[in-house]
């Protein structure tokens, strides 16, 4: 069983491939499992440490659960060892949860990903109460909370990260995407037992309050290529704050594929989420490395002027990535 110190590197968080004419309500087989295997050794290969399986950008509120487990026996089979997997299983209660959980343990998935059930607002006794029943339903599959303030209604207090770290042995990291207020108090109440891990862009947030002791990112974006993330992690923990500060440059010169004002709010009213799933799809299909497909309803929506600035990241990313690799150019392999 994965443990906080295994905890390390890079996770990316990529699409879940669709099939070409199975992006309807009617489609019960929808993933493209030969696809998916490209994309994972792709993924792979530039040395990040663990994929993050559906997701907001995985698509893990629109795929059946035979979908999931297929799609995760794919990805699991061609790993075959080489990083981490967590896999995605965020739904509307504690049982479902556990099923899911268990079900990916038996194909090989290491880790759960795991958002609180969507349908109340949580207390911090019942968010606490409900991964601690996780630890004990399922005592030998590692858990990251997913701590989305968008999606999840809550706004991960500190109290619940205490409250984790007394009751939920299994709770080895999380996805921080609920802001980075209490970023610093949070590692420290944390340390040694939950690794609160920075994603694109809250790491440029976490080198300035934290700095060298980041040792674990996790990216959506980095499935355009995970060249630049690696040497941004590798820069991190050089301790070499010159070159952090130049790579950090040249991300930031990337244009945001998010109009001005997108994620103003940090709730469920920002446009940000209201298309983030789509945006995953449409930028993997911009750039041509991955044929992610189409997205799957009911978030198939986008509009124009989001679809033009996630094309102006897409080229931008480009740019950035010829700078960190030889072979920047490379697909993942595209479908005929």
């Amino acid at each position: 069983m994965l443990t906080v110190q295994d905890i390390s590197g890079v996770y990316v968080l990529p699409p879940t491939p669709c099939l070409p004419d199975a992006g309807g309500w009617d489609a019960v087989d929808s993933v493209d499992l030969d696809e998916t295997a490209r994309m994972t050794d792709w993924l792979i290969k530039p040395g990040v440490t663990g994929l993050g399986l559906f997701g907001t950008t995985g698509e893990g509120h629109s795929l059946l659960w035979t979908e999931k487990l297929r799609c995760a026996e794919t990805v699991v089979e061609a790993a075959a060892g080489r990083v981490q997997i967590f896999g995605g299983v965020t739904a509307l209660g504690t049982r479902e949860v556990i099923h899911q959980m268990r079900g990916l343990r038996d194909v090989g998935v290491e880790g759960a990903l795991v958002g609180l059930p969507l349908w109340q607002t949580p207390t911090v006794e019942n968010a606490v109460g409900f991964f601690a029943d996780l630890s004990a339903a399922v005592p030998d599959m590692a858990v990251m909370v997913y701590s989305n303030s968008w999606y999840f209604k809550f706004d991960f207090p500190l109290e619940f990260w205490s409250g984790l770290v007394d009751s939920a042995p299994t709770v080895i990291a999380a996805k921080v995407t609920h802001g980075f207020r209490n970023y610093r108090e949070e590692v420290e109440a944390t340390a040694g037992r939950i690794n609160m891990i920075p994603g694109d862009p809250g790491i440029f947030i976490a080198w300035g309050l934290i700095g060298s002791a980041i040792d674990a990112v996790w990216s959506t974006q980095a499935a355009l290529g995970p060249e630049p993330v690696v040497a941004l992690l590798a820069a991190i923990r050089s301790g070499d704050a010159e070159l952090v500060e130049e790579i950090i440059a040249d991300f930031r010169a990337v244009p945001s594929y998010f109009p001005p004002g997108a994620m103003a709010n940090r709730d469920h009213t920002d446009d940000f989420a209201r298309y983030n799933t789509q945006v995953a799809k449409w930028r993997l299909n911009a750039s041509g490395l991955i044929a992610a497909g189409p997205v799957r309803p009911p978030y198939t929506d986008l509009p124009e002027s989001w679809k033009r600035q996630v094309e102006l990241e897409v080229e931008g990313f480009a740019a950035l990535r010829a700078k960190y690799t030889a072979d920047a150019v490379e697909p993942a392999g595209l479908r005929d």
